[in-house]
């Protein structure tokens, strides 16, 4: 096993967004070209070439080299671009769930297309997301790997795709859920293992399909990963919750801060384990306060964020996070059904993607060499 060095990594970034502006300049100009305004395909482009880490194409290149895939990298590099473009598609569609108006600094799709289609933006926004999940498999179905290949790792693709939509309606029955205090940790676990997990999985599928693992090593790998893809889904609820905190801090209007917090799930009222933590060590008083606010019935964000913060509830989502890499850790080291190379291939990918989740990182900076406009924004 070779791990991909520095170089790689940001050639990969290089190449990997060359594919996806393309694909914006082609294929989804290509299936817009019906729509009377062009507003429509360039809401839609942001979403595949905005500035971003491309975890999941990323994850894929890293765990193919380190599983030795003898492909051609070009053939490589478009599998991780479907890979970015069925995200882009289903960012793009909760965005219009969770009511964003910014994604990354820049508008989202339905706010982008208020302009030209009023009152039914949310509507043209949808078929938007609708477009980029279609042609989301095209990359692959046109490479030059082997026809029987590319039907199966689009069948993965595909077949993710409707896990994930499944995952973030399971989510979204959580947040019905009227009393918040019967949600459980393990609960709210199993349904962040609809919703980040299979991306990241999906990553890993098709790495090991590309050197003709079966269908039962997918399995162990999703077995061996579960606990790591639930540990990011905290880590990042957590990350969202101080964000949401500095900027509830700061001088700015409050509509404003809202619209730059729009990643936090306390803003949407959700049930997460930072929540559950908080209402299992609040004060009785304290405890009734925040879920009056998961229910709607108070509005004050700034004083709930504070009454969280004092409830120790990072603390305790952080320690989860630790005790949730170590079961990962040790499911990989332990399965005896999975094949040796892959328990090492996924070891050092998923070493590779913690570093790439922690923005402070070495790793994590090196797209910064991809993309040079964000140089002076690093």
């Amino acid at each position: 096993m070779r791990l991909p060095t520095d170089s790689d990594l940001v050639q990969w970034q290089l190449d990997l967004e060359s594919v996806l502006t393309h694909l914006a300049d082609t294929d989804l100009r290509q299936a817009t070209a019906r729509i009377s305004d062009p507003a429509v395909h360039d809401a839609a482009a942001v979403y595949i070439t905005r500035p971003s880490k491309r975890l999941l194409g990323m994850a894929f290149l890293h765990a193919a080299h380190t599983l030795g895939v003898t492909v051609h990298d070009g053939d490589l590099v478009a599998v991780a671009a479907a890979l970015e473009v069925r995200h882009g598609g289903i960012l793009l569609h909760d965005d219009i769930v969770d009511g964003d108006t910014q994604r990354g600094g820049q508008p989202t799709a339905h706010h982008a297309l208020a302009g030209p289609f009023g009152s039914e933006a949310a509507s043209a926004a949808l078929f938007a997301g609708d477009v980029l999940a279609g042609i989301a498999p095209l990359p692959i179905l046109r490479s030059a790997l082997p026809s029987g290949l590319r039907a199966r790792l689009t069948e993965i693709v595909q077949r993710t795709t409707a896990e994930v939509a499944s995952g973030q309606t399971e989510q979204l029955h959580l947040d019905a859920v009227q009393d918040p205090q019967a949600v459980t940790q393990d609960t709210i676990l199993r349904v962040h293992s609809g919703q980040f997990a299979p991306y990241l999985l999906c990553s890993l599928h098709l790495a090991a399909a590309l050197v003709e693992h079966d269908n039962t090593v997918l399995e162990r790998i999703t077995e061996a990963g579960l606990t790591l893809c639930q540990a990011f889904q905290v880590q990042n609820d957590l990350a969202g919750f101080r964000e949401l905190a500095r900027v509830l801090g700061s001088e700015e209007p409050i509509d404003s801060v809202l619209t730059l917090a729009n990643t936090s799930d306390l803003a949407r009222r959700r049930r997460t384990v930072l929540v559950r933590a908080a209402l299992d060590h609040l004060p009785s008083a304290d405890r009734d306060r925040l879920l009056a606010y998961l229910n709607g019935a108070d509005d004050d964000l700034t004083a709930i964020t504070r009454l969280i913060h004092d409830s120790r509830a990072e603390d305790i989502c952080a320690g989860l996070v630790i005790d949730l890499q170590i079961q990962a850790r040790e499911r990989i080291t332990t399965d005896p059904h999975l094949p040796a190379p892959v328990r090492t291939a996924l070891s050092a990918t998923f070493g590779y993607m913690t570093a790439l989740y922690d923005p402070a990182s070495p790793t994590s900076r090196l797209y910064l060499q991809a993309r040079p406009e964000l140089q002076s924004a690093a």
